[in-house]
């Protein structure tokens, strides 16, 4: 740990508690919308795919307001926050759902760029230790993952939905406090990659009241399916026409740089709709066709998407010391090569989950340990492109752009989401099939078809690097 900045800590810290709040409610979301409001399969796809595409989109914009007038600091805190407040909505006030989630799309547009880019700047240029000080950084967000999946089912068992979503809003009030106390005890400035404009009180208050106004306008949104069909793809055709437009306008490094950090932008969207199956169709899977009963325990649904994020701590350290043995030698796979092999271990995971269904009991119930063996191969592929893209967008983004960009990295995720609710529809179990052998026979077929986009979309990937290797010299 010397080698990397002392902010370092408290930062993982952070980010942990954050995590534990996000995938709190990430975890019961579509448990909760099927069994709390009765939403059909459809519906609830529909509506957490909405919710993560715009969580995970609205980072463009907060990482653009952190890196032009609020500096990663101030960001963080104001994200902390409204990710807190919108935790209490969700808890207290089952009216307010919709605003609820709005409120935490605009809490986690101003944290999740900004913490990442804050730890980013604390990198020198080229530094070797970068990609493993990420990886560790990754390390406290799955840390997070463990302790909201251990935690959120059993409350919810025992006290109910409202205590599961409280228990996220306490999360997050805790990670401002360690993050408070970092910035005190350690030399931390407000770090930003160049000077920042003076912002006074008014320009504050003006901010906060437009971010108030765009939780309004997004709760709105995430009520009609217009979103969903028509506003994301539309929102991501202007996207890319501004990437590459701005993208042209760079000196020829920074253009180098700035392609292959878009291609890798871009083929991570398959992996994040591969990814969050975990909370969408896998979910709802584990709670229908799981045998929950292990030694006489009841397992919560909730306690099973720990498990990839167990395996994601107990493989970090080697990953970091790996990616560090390897970039000495001189043989350090392409971070493009990285991300080919992540599709793949997450097309492995679902090819598991789908020969699985062949082996149900006589109940047409699966034993738990398949889920383990498919959650294992996720997570491979989540250290081999997660915390890598998170180092790539630092390294190879022009220091002016880097919050901007690392909201470019998140808005996948959110695109990412936005396919998952529609890939997750081959696995929609419609109401008139309520015995378990023909649920069997519709999720093997959905999970054997992720499998196999999985793998062909990684042969694709793999012909275009060559491509690349030739054009751009992908890093």
């Amino acid at each position: 740990m010397n080698r990397h900045p002392r902010a370092l800590p408290f930062l993982f810290l952070t980010e942990m508690w954050e995590r534990f709040g996000f995938y709190v409610v990430n975890g019961m979301l579509v448990l909760y919308m099927s069994k709390e409001f009765g939403y059909t399969d459809d519906a609830s796809y529909t509506i957490m795919g909405a919710f993560l595409a715009l969580a995970y989109i609205a980072p463009f914009l907060g990482g653009s307001l952190a890196d032009q007038l609020l500096g990663f600091k101030t960001a963080t805190v104001w994200g902390g926050l409204f990710l807190s407040s919108g935790y209490a909505l969700l808890a207290f006030w089952q009216n307010g759902f919709f605003l609820a989630l709005a409120t935490i799309i605009i809490g986690n547009g101003l944290l999740k760029p900004s913490i990442s880019s804050f730890l980013g700047s604390l990198y020198e240029h080229g530094d070797p230790h970068r990609e493993s000080g990420f990886t560790l950084f990754y390390i406290g967000i799955n840390t997070g993952i463990v302790l909201a999946g251990l935690s959120s089912g059993y409350i919810k068992d025992h006290f109910g939905w409202q205590a599961g979503f409280a228990l996220a809003s306490v999360g997050l009030i805790i990670g401002l406090f360690t993050f408070g106390l970092g910035l005190k005890r350690i030399d931390v400035k407000t770090i930003t990659t160049h000077a920042l404009p003076p912002v006074n009180r008014k320009l504050k208050c003006v901010i906060i009241l437009s971010c108030i106004l765009a939780a309004a306008i997004v709760s709105e949104l995430l009520q009609n399916s217009l979103l969903a069909k028509w506003l994301l793809p539309s929102a991501g055709i202007i996207l890319l026409i501004f990437l590459l437009t701005l993208t042209l306008k760079q000196d020829a490094e920074n253009r180098r740089q700035l392609f292959t950090l878009h291609a890798l932008i871009l083929s991570s969207i398959v992996f994040w709709m591969m990814y969050w199956q975990m909370f969408f169709s896998v979910n709802l899977f584990i709670d229908r066709l799981i045998d929950k009963e292990l030694w006489g325990i009841h397992i919560p649904i909730t306690v099973f998407y720990t498990l990839e994020a167990i395996f994601v701590i107990l493989l970090g350290p080697s990953f970091a010391w790996s990616w560090q043995t390897l970039n000495r030698s001189s043989r350090n796979p392409s971070s493009f090569s990285k991300f080919v092999l992540a599709i793949v271990f997450v097309g492995l995971g679902f090819l598991t989950l789908g020969i699985s269904t062949y082996f149900a009991n006589a109940n047409h119930l699966i034993h738990p340990a398949w889920v383990l063996v498919a959650y294992f191969f996720i997570a491979v592929g989540e250290m081999l492109l997660s915390p890598i893209g998170l180092s790539a967008v630092t390294s190879l983004a022009p220091r002016k752009l880097v919050g901007m960009m690392m909201g470019i990295w998140f808005v996948a995720l959110g695109f990412g989401g936005a396919f998952a609710g529609w890939l997750a529809k081959l696995s929609n179990i419609p109401e008139n099939i309520t015995q378990a052998l023909q649920q069997l026979a519709i999720y093997q077929n959905a999970f054997l078809d992720y499998a196999y986009i999985a793998f062909a979309v990684a042969f694709l990937l793999f012909l275009l690097q060559l491509f690349l290797k030739k054009v751009i010299r992908v890093c």
